[in-house]
């Protein structure tokens, strides 16, 4: 493994909890902007991203995430500080077999756990993403922009750019990388999707420690997020 942990990192761990606190007031935020926005304009909420309501709301969310890595980490050392840089090309030609690998890891977790609960396992996500119902072709899209976009950028920069350097100085590669994809796991606060989270999280902080650069796991999110939601809509729209 190779990595580009500095020996100083220029942001700590009071920045990522100013960052995450930027997000939590500027949901808040949010929220009541769009409440006060559909009661004003008597609009109705449907569940699901096909809301635009819904889609706004997380669109803003995420964005909220970015900016907080800026403001904490980027603004003083820089975007590369935070791994966006090159990678070496292998790395990026293993990232669609990792996301392979990585989709056969999370439907074995999957599976285990339906076992254990004597039924089929249902993802809590499917029905906030898509509200059960398949998305028309531009709704889709527009999605794609939201899961496969701004979600694995935001994502990749806060949890692999921001707090992977982190653990890794003080704890070293290994140890950073089980902490790093238990946070990412614990953050995301769905208890039934905790170990398919965790096992995606080791392939991302595994892949950041590899290529010293977190291009290669914003790909590789974006590739299994793109992936999922267009063999979700698939499934929704009885295609097979």
């Amino acid at each position: 493994m190779t990595s580009d942990a500095p020996v100083s990192i220029p942001w700590g761990w009071r920045d990522v909890g100013l960052a995450l606190l930027l997000v939590v007031f500027g949901t808040v935020a949010v929220v009541i902007a769009l409440q006060v926005s559909i009661q004003l304009a008597g609009l109705g909420v449907s569940s699901g991203l096909a809301s635009p309501v819904l889609y706004v709301a997380s669109v803003g969310i995420y964005s909220l995430l970015v900016f907080g890595v800026y403001l904490f980490a980027a603004r003083r050392a820089g975007w590369q500080a935070l791994g966006m840089r090159a990678a070496p090309i292998q790395t990026f030609l293993a990232t669609p077999p990792l996301v392979f690998i990585g989709l056969i890891g999370i439907a074995a977790v999957n599976t285990t756990i339906a076992r254990f609960q004597g039924g089929t396992f249902e993802n809590p996500q499917i029905e906030a993403l898509s509200g059960g119902q398949a998305f028309t072709l531009p709704v889709l899209l527009l999605v794609l922009l939201l899961v496969a976009g701004l979600v694995p950028l935001a994502e990749e920069l806060f949890f692999r750019g921001m707090i992977y350097p982190l653990l890794r100085q003080r704890y070293g590669p290994v140890p950073a990388i089980l902490l790093n994809a238990a946070i990412f796991a614990a953050f995301h606060f769905i208890p039934l999707i905790f170990p398919a989270l965790f096992v995606l999280g080791l392939l991302l902080a595994f892949l950041r420690e590899w290529s010293g650069s977190t291009l290669p796991c914003i790909l590789y999110h974006a590739l299994q997020n793109g992936f999922v939601l267009i063999m979700l809509n698939a499934a929704l729209a009885g295609n097979f």
